[in-house]
């Protein structure tokens, strides 16, 4: 746990191959692999997915929120969409609801629940409203590296060296470049390629394209501070040469539609992305665990009484896991004063 991946690997293999793959299994969390504490990703993602595969909703991700909405509507919930948080209402030092950019206020008869990032959430309230020691935590808080997408539909999937196809492949530079990498991208310089994940997910769920079609995503990392609309389209095409490299067949013949997103671009398609980051914030070990968002709050209870928070800024981050949240929900069921195994088996049971 407190040694860095890069530590780990080349303690336990020799060979660079092996060492090349790990590392690029290994900053897909984005956390550079020569950092403290960043041990656990050598075998982790590994492990996980040995263990389980690589999970995908059937239609696309969609498919969760969609199941989600259901499962909550089923369960008497009532949701308001398309209405912005810009503020929180506050009653004798309490949390006691929300309110909108329309003019549009939203009371909470127990509690409110955030999943705002935290760097957006403590605008929404006078500093004075908060502890001095979580917004010194929220200041210095690390959002971590920023990410760069590309979005292919595309006549065919890419038939990697050797004629393979998968779901989840990947071009990854030497050791020494993934170590070079990690730093430099901190630095604000360009990855160069050294690093991608490459993901066709219609190779199992043809239900995403039409028939005989496909989608391919490229997933990089990028520093935030460039001038993103000069460079956006150099980046882009410097990736799709390494794709072009490891999978000779995708020409740009093959290619139907193209989207990229630079790190600008997805913080303002979804600014709980902050910075254009996909984890909540960094993930060493500064921010990471008991210190998650801020040293001393990683009981989701926030310094202003009745405001709780969730979601990617807190333990154990980014990723599609669902554990922010439970987290999040035992611990305001028991400070309603309500059994939380009782009430989510209660929930389960019901469903079912």
């Amino acid at each position: 746990m407190a040694m860095s991946s890069w530590g780990v690997i080349r303690h336990e293999y020799e060979d660079p191959h092996v060492q090349s793959y790990l590392l690029w299994q290994a900053f897909q969390t984005a956390q550079p692999v020569d950092a403290l504490g960043s041990g656990v990703l050598a075998s982790s993602i590994v492990a996980g997915r040995q263990s389980q595969s690589w999970i995908l909703p059937r239609g696309g991700s969609g498919e969760l929120t969609r199941a989600l909405v259901q499962a909550f509507e089923d369960l008497g919930g009532t949701l308001v969409l398309n209405k912005r948080v810009d503020g929180l209402v506050l009653e004798s030092g309490r949390c006691a609801g929300v309110e909108t950019d329309d003019g549009g206020r939203y009371l909470a008869r127990k509690a409110v629940v955030s999943t705002i990032h935290v760097k957006r959430l403590v605008e929404m309230a006078p500093r004075a409203a908060w502890h001095e020691d979580f917004l010194y935590g929220i200041d210095t808080y690390d959002p971590g590296i920023s990410m760069f997408a590309q979005y292919y539909a595309t006549s065919a999937a890419p038939e990697f060296l050797g004629g393979q196809t998968a779901v989840s492949a990947g071009v990854v530079g030497w050791p020494a470049d993934v170590v070079a990498a990690g730093r430099d991208v901190r630095e604000g310089k360009l990855l160069h390629a050294r690093w991608m994940l490459i993901a066709t997910p219609t190779l199992v769920d043809p239900s995403r394209a039409p028939e005989g079609r496909h989608t391919v995503k490229i997933l990089t990392m990028a520093p935030w501070d460039r001038d993103w609309p000069a460079l956006k389209d150099e980046v882009a095409e410097e990736n799709y040469q390494a794709l072009l490299r490891a999978a000779p067949n995708m020409t740009r013949d093959v290619i139907l539609g193209e989207r990229v997103k630079s790190p600008v671009d997805i913080e303002r398609l979804n600014e709980h992305m902050w910075h254009g980051t996909i984890h909540g914030g960094d993930r060493g070990y500064a921010n990471d665990g008991l210190r998650r968002p801020a040293p001393g709050w990683a009981q989701h209870r926030m310094p202003i009484a009745g405001l709780y928070q969730t979601g990617a800024t807190t333990h154990p981050g980014g990723s599609i896991t669902g554990a922010p949240g439970r987290n999040c929900a035992i611990v305001l069921l028991e400070d309603l004063g309500h059994d939380p195994q009782e009430v989510m088996s209660g929930a389960v049971a019901g469903r079912a």
